[in-house]
C-alpha cells in the first residue's frame, strides 16, 4: 500500500512538473534518457538543461552524489526533490540543488527551501529555471528588521530597586529568511541588546508606554570587578550600578520558559550588515542575493 501511496505521489509530482514548465513555456519530457541516466524530468533550458529528479524513497547521500556526477558531467544541472531528509546531508551544497517537497492544506504541493520559506511548486519552477535562486555562501541581514523586545523585572544588588531590563526574543532575518544570530559571549559588549538601534527602540518603549512605568537604566561601558575591565552592561536607573553579564544571562534563561510580561515589537534599520557563513539557496523576496552589496 505505501509502495503504491508513494508512486501514486511520484507521478503526480512528476505531472504537475512537466505541466508547470510547459506552462512557463519550457519544453519537458518525462522519462528522459541520457549516456547512463534517466531523468524524471528533463528540461533542455536555453540557459543551462535541467533533469529534476523526485526521490520519494530512502536514497544514501553517496548514491545521490553518484548520480549527480553523471549530470555534472554531461553540462546538465541536476535539481533533486526529496520528501524525507537525507542521511549525513548536514549543510547545503552547490553542487547539489536538493529541496523537500511535501503536501500543503490546500493540497497543492509546496516546495521547502531549507526551512526559510516554503513556496508552491510552480513558482518555485519558474524561478529556479530562470536563475533566481542561486547559492550563496554568506546569510547577509536585510536592512530593515521587526524586531521582539522582551522586557522583565529585575532587583538592584546594591540599592534594591526594581529595575526593568529587555532581551531581544526574535533573530535578525536576510532577505531570503535566513536566521541570522550573531554571536555573543560574556562580558564582550557584543550582544544584541546592546546595539545602537535596539536601544533606541527600547527608548521607544519606554517613551511611548508611561502606563507601564519602565524603570530601564542607561545602557554603556561600566567597570566590573569580577572580570577586572569594563564593557558595556545594563546598570540600575537609581544608583547606575552594573548589572554583570552572568547574572543578567540567567534572568534571561528563566525568563524564556516563563510567560512574557510585556513584549514590544517595532522596526529598526541596521546600520551596519551582519554576515554569517550559513551556505544555503537564496531566494529573496527583492532580487538582492546575499551576495549583494
Amino acid at each position: 500500500m505505501n509502495n503504491l501511496r508513494s508512486s501514486k505521489k511520484h507521478d503526480r509530482i512528476q505531472q504537475e512538473i512537466v505541466s508547470a514548465c510547459r506552462h512557463l513555456g519550457f519544453k519537458a519530457t518525462q522519462e528522459f534518457s541520457g549516456q547512463d541516466w534517466r531523468a524524471d524530468v528533463y528540461v533542455p533550458n536555453n540557459r543551462k538543461p535541467i533533469a529534476f529528479e523526485i526521490q520519494l524513497s530512502p536514497q544514501s547521500l553517496r548514491k545521490t552524489l553518484e548520480r549527480q556526477s553523471k549530470y555534472i558531467r554531461d553540462g546538465i544541472t541536476g535539481c533533486w526533490f526529496f520528501e524525507n531528509p537525507v542521511s549525513k546531508l548536514n549543510e547545503e551544497r552547490p553542487d547539489l540543488p536538493l529541496f523537500y517537497v511535501e503536501d500543503a492544506m490546500d493540497s497543492n504541493l509546496k516546495v521547502n527551501l531549507g526551512n526559510r520559506r516554503k513556496i508552491d511548486l510552480h513558482t518555485f519552477l519558474q524561478n529556479f529555471i530562470s536563475n533566481s535562486i542561486q547559492f550563496k555562501p554568506l546569510a547577509i541581514t536585510k536592512s530593515r528588521q521587526l524586531v521582539d523586545l522582551v522586557f522583565y523585572k529585575m532587583e538592584c544588588w546594591k540599592c534594591h530597586e526594581l529595575n526593568h531590563l529587555f532581551y531581544v526574543e526574535s533573530p535578525f532575518y536576510s532577505a531570503c529568511y535566513a536566521k541570522i544570530q550573531p554571536e555573543e559571549a560574556l562580558w564582550e559588549s557584543n550582544s544584541m541588546e546592546f546595539r545602537p538601534e535596539i536601544i533606541e527602540l527600547a527608548q521607544n518603549c519606554v517613551d511611548s508606554r508611561k502606563d507601564l512605568d519602565l524603570k530601564l537604566g542607561q545602557i554603556k561601558p561600566r567597570y566590573s570587578k569580577t572580570v577586572e575591565d569594563s564593557y558595556t552592561s545594563f546598570g540600575c536607573y537609581k544608583c547606575d550600578s552594573i548589572f554583570g553579564d552572568w547574572y543578567v544571562m540567567e534572568a534571561k534563561m528563566e525568563m524564556r520558559y516563563e510567560p512574557h510580561e510585556l513584549t514590544y515589537q517595532g522596526e529598526i534599520e541596521l546600520k551596519e550588515r551582519i554576515e554569517l557563513p550559513i551556505r544555503h539557496w537564496c531566494f529573496p523576496d527583492n532580487g538582492k542575493f546575499c551576495d549583494a552589496h
